[in-house]
Order: C-alpha cells, then structure tokens, then sequence
C-alpha cells in the first residue's frame, strides 16, 4: 500500500508540472501572438520603428521563424536600413528555402540597390546545383555504394571492366562530392554587410590604410578574425579586413546588435 500511495503521489506531482508547463507554454504562445499584431497594426501605419521593436521582442523571447523574420526584413528595408533588410530576408529564407516570396523580395532588394554578385564560372555554377549537406550525404554515399559492390563480389564473379567500372564512377562521385562540399562550405555562413560605412582595410587595425568602401547589404564571407576585425572576401571578389561592428553573421553567431 505504501509503494501504490508513492506512485499515486508521483503520478499527481507529474500531471501538476505538465499543466503548468502547457499554461506557460500557451501563455507565451498568447503574448509572441500579441506582439506579432501589434508589429503588423504598426507595419500598416508606416510606423516602421514600433513595427521592428516589436519583431524583435518575439525573436528574442521565441527565436526566429520564417513569418517574423520576412516582416522585420520588410520593415527594415521601407526604413531605408538595407543591410539588416537583406539580412533577415537571407534568414528566412534559410528556414524556408522554397518560399517565393521571401526569395523575391530578397531578389528585388539586391537589384535595387545594384547588389549583383560577379559572373559565376561554370565550376561555380556545377557546385552551386545542391547545397552543402546534399554535396556532404554524397561521400558516405559513395563509399557505402563501393563497400556493397565489394561485399557483392564475393558472392557474384564480376568481370574485370565491370569493376574497375563501378570503382571508377564511386572514385569520382566521391571526388565530386568533397570538391563541392569544400566549394558549398565557403558560401554556407556568410555575413551581410549592415554598416553604410564599412570600409575594407590591409590590415586589422583601425589606423589601417583603407582599401575602399564596401556597399551595405553586400555579401562577405569571413576566413579568419584577429580582435575586433575579420578578413573577408566579398561578392565581388574584394578581400580584406573589416571591424565586426560593421557585418552581421546570417547564422546568427555573431554581431552587432540592432
């Protein structure tokens, strides 16, 4: 009798902290839902400040979703601050990569404001046919594809060109798929420039020579850091350094703030 009544009181205790747990969760769900319509009352006033404040209240308490960060990207972009526009529009579309719309606004930002990349070379263009984790799933593909045929062979008598068939086409697909996963790893996180003065320098030090102006909202992609700078190389082909004030990771690991 003991034991039952301590599983009785343990059974209680449990139903207690899963309805208060769906009370907190639902009551979140209510304020973010709150917060969402008021950012959106205020988005159709042109009170595009109250429209952002609110936005990002809701990815501060709630983190980031699709909707919340097309609407902020929208907000950004009518209050003339196109860098955190194309920003927010890259992290949306990160979560929803088949949503037209935040891919056409994100397209007709760029073209906008004369934020077109340089000319792909066909390499670039054969890897950037998947992204980073269909390029990554190849390898083990390849190799599990090899081992099969291997572990086939010792059933099944292949003939010479057979073999060196098959063992030519895996060799391949895995060299493609390495290849293509180093080429898609250097464009999977980049930064957005959101500083209308960032400048590129030679060196990472504020007294540094400057190279040039670097347009906000413009793509770079970080390969090393040193205090306060990071050296990147742009859409353009530009490389140098640059004060991490000026740029915002698309991840979201890094930045200045809002």
């Amino acid at each position: 009798m003991k034991y039952r009544g301590s599983c009785f009181l343990l059974l209680f205790l449990t139903m207690l902290t899963m309805l208060h747990w769906s009370a907190g969760t639902a009551a979140a769900g209510t304020v973010e839902e709150g917060l969402f319509q008021e950012g959106n009352e205020a988005y159709s006033r042109g009170d595009y400040a109250g429209a952002i404040d609110k936005y990002q209240q809701i990815i501060t308490t709630a983190g980031y979703s699709p909707g919340v960060l097309y609407n902020l990207a929208n907000s950004y972009e009518l209050s003339g601050r196109t860098g955190r526009a194309i920003l927010n529009y890259e992290r949306a579309l990160r979560l929803a990569p088949s949503d037209s719309d935040i891919a056409g606004n994100l397209e007709l930002v760029r073209k906008d404001h004369g934020l077109f990349p340089k000319e792909s070379s066909p390499i670039e263009r054969f890897f950037g046919l998947l992204p980073l984790g269909q390029w990554s799933a190849l390898i083990p593909l390849s190799l599990l594809l090899f081992t099969v045929f291997l572990l086939a062979g010792m059933r099944y008598r292949f003939s010479r060109p057979t073999t060196i068939g098959v063992g030519t086409c895996c060799l391949l697909i895995l060299v493609l798929a390495l290849a293509g996963t180093i080429d898609r790893d250097h464009y999977f996180n980049p930064s957005v420039v959101v500083s209308p003065e960032a400048k590129l320098f030679i060196s990472p030090f504020a007294s540094a020579a400057s190279i040039g102006a670097v347009q906000e909202g413009r793509l770079v992609y970080p390969q090393k850091s040193h205090g306060e700078f990071s050296y990147v190389t742009d859409e353009t082909d530009r490389s140098g350094w640059i004060h991490d004030s000026m740029i915002e990771s698309v991840s979201g690991e890094t930045g200045s703030g809002s």
